[in-house]
């Protein structure tokens, strides 16, 4: 899989299959993680240099954002992933038991 974004888009002209989806999934969570770093950085040294608040606050946003899209991604990445054979087929259910027809009733 790319790393850069822009090739990370261009790869999924060519992700067919589910597995290859799940990849750029995977690799755009990791990419929102060293962003999130990125943004750390910044929003660091925003402080040390004593800008603004609301260039810090923003930062922090930002951050925190990009984390959680990158938690959103590892969570519902696997669903766009192929699905998998059983190693064994399932068993199937065992067919209720028949029950004894009713009784006719009494006559009078």
């Amino acid at each position: 899989m790319p790393t850069a974004l822009d090739e990370l888009l261009q790869s999924l002209a060519t992700a067919r299959d589910g597995d290859q989806q799940h990849a750029v999934l995977a690799q755009l969570a990791e990419q929102l993680r060293n962003a999130a770093e990125i943004l750390q950085w910044a929003r660091n040294n925003a402080h040390w240099r004593q800008l603004p608040a609301p260039t810090w606050e923003w930062l922090r946003t930002a951050t925190d954002t990009a984390r959680d899209l990158a938690d959103g991604l590892d969570e519902v990445g696997p669903a766009f992933a192929s699905p998998r054979a059983p190693a064994t087929a399932p068993v199937p259910p065992a067919p209720a038991a028949a029950r004894p027809a009713p009784a006719p009733a009494p006559r009078r």
